[in-house]
């Protein structure tokens, strides 16, 4: 797998998580220990995009 593809599917997860996110916001509340983890896990995919492809 060459770099440009495999950015382009870290930067899809990200667009996923993003939204995982944003829907558990809004089922169970912006505070919720939910919506915490969900944008930990955005936060790591975020770093490793930077780490990686910036």
């Amino acid at each position: 797998m060459n770099k440009d593809t495999l950015e382009q599917l870290v930067l899809r997860r990200i667009n996923k998580m993003r939204t995982e996110m944003i829907h558990t916001a809004h089922r169970t509340g912006i505070d919720s220990i939910e919506t915490l983890h969900t944008s930990q896990k955005l936060d790591r995919l975020i770093y490793l995009h930077i780490l990686h492809f910036s």
